[in-house]
């Protein structure tokens, strides 16, 4: 059995280590020329830590995290407005929990991929053709016209997907805007980095959040959320430089590291009537992308792909097995998807009404209980 997929991203990457497993051969295809190097620092926690250890993964996913003890909000002028124990989060949630890079979890995903996955980076998929009585039922030609056919074709190539364009249609009508964009990266100044520690500092601003962590000595891992729709600014670094000019000090601290093409795009969900079409399916953010403002969009595309696997070796018939995958992982992603949508007003605040909520709850966080039961809030945990 022979598997494409479209993305070699976290979905992409999980998704093959899935099928691999269960003895497939598979072919990934990344329009990027190279391995990732920015990124946003994610928290990992819920479905995708018993799918990482499944996948044999999970060490060297711990290799690369690490823990911060509080977050502390702060104002344009740089005073504290309040504070989130994170160490709090880590026994709620049975100590499976720590904070990681996104590109680090696919540098753990690819540094144990069996050797049946190959990766070809710089090409795209341009076409793809179904096909019926035939022992490749499935071929997908690429942007230097090789065609490469298999039994599966896996669309996990982002919230953008363009296998998702070829196969269902134009992405207008399948992302759900939430009024927000985002931006990352990473960059080295060692002084802020001393100063943060093992604290991450989040702005505190209605209509926008900028979030600080140092990654190591010398490297900081900056986010932006701003307001915005669907169109992107034509200068995307000084778009993203204003930004940081209005949360203050903290912030404006980073705004010469934003490098010259900056990751920038639209926080959306992805709404898709369905995820099979045939013999082709969609997985991570083409399918069901959360949103930056629900969280575990990583641990979702890992927990996600073990569900595959989960339904492929159950089922004979392969389209059953999708069928029963899509039915089954639905169930759980959606929810998210709601909860996100629900999150919007307190993640970044749209009036002084949602940040006076958001500082309240900061303020009863400073008591064990109303701590523990926030931190089984944001991970799902029980709190006993």
């Amino acid at each position: 059995m022979h598997a494409v997929i479209s993305g070699a991203g976290i979905a992409g990457l999980a998704t093959a280590h899935a099928l691999a497993g269960l003895g497939w051969r598979v072919t990934a295809v990344e329009a990027a020329p190279a391995p990732r190097r920015g990124g946003y620092m994610i928290d990992f926690f819920g479905p995708g830590w018993p799918a990482a250890e499944r996948l044999g993964v999970l060490p060297a996913l711990r290799r690369r995290g690490r823990r911060y003890r509080s977050a502390r909000y702060v104002d344009p002028g740089g005073r504290t407005t309040g504070r989130l124990p994170l160490a709090a989060l880590v026994p709620v949630a049975g100590g499976r929990y720590f904070s990681i890079l996104r590109p680090e979890i696919e540098e753990a995903l690819r540094e144990t991929l069996p050797p049946a996955v190959s990766i070809r980076y710089g090409r795209t998929v341009t076409a793809v053709e179904q096909r019926v009585d035939t022992d490749a039922p499935v071929a997908a030609t690429l942007d230097d016209g090789e065609v490469l056919t298999g039994e599966l074709l896996v669309a996990a190539d982002g919230l953008h997907s363009g296998v998702r364009r070829l196969v269902v249609g134009p992405e207008e009508s399948l992302l759900r805007p939430l009024g927000f964009q985002t931006a990352a990266f990473l960059g080295a100044h060692p002084e802020l980095a001393a100063r943060l520690g093992d604290e991450v500092l989040l702005t505190d601003v209605v209509g926008g959040q900028v979030g600080l962590f140092a990654v190591d000595d010398e490297r900081v891992s900056v986010f932006v959320v701003r307001r915005g729709g669907t169109r992107l600014p034509d200068d995307a670094r000084r778009a993203v430089a204003d930004e940081l000019g209005r949360h203050g000090p903290w912030a404006a601290a980073v705004a010469d590291l934003v490098p010259d093409d900056p990751f920038l795009d639209v926080v959306a969900q992805s709404v898709v009537p369905r995820w099979v079409y045939g013999r082709v399916l969609l997985a991570g953010d083409a399918a069901h992308a959360v949103s930056l403002l629900a969280g575990q969009g990583a641990s979702l595309a890992i927990a996600g792909a073990a569900s595959l696997a989960d339904a492929v070796a159950a089922h004979d018939d392969l389209d059953v097995a999708l069928a029963e995958h899509e039915r089954a992982w639905r169930a759980v992603v959606e929810p998210v998807q709601r909860s996100g949508r629900r999150a919007a007003g307190a993640f970044v605040p749209r009036h002084r009404r949602d940040q006076w909520v958001r500082r309240s709850v900061l303020r009863a966080a400073r008591l064990s209980l109303v701590s523990r039961l926030l931190a089984s809030r944001l991970t799902g945990a029980a709190t006993h």
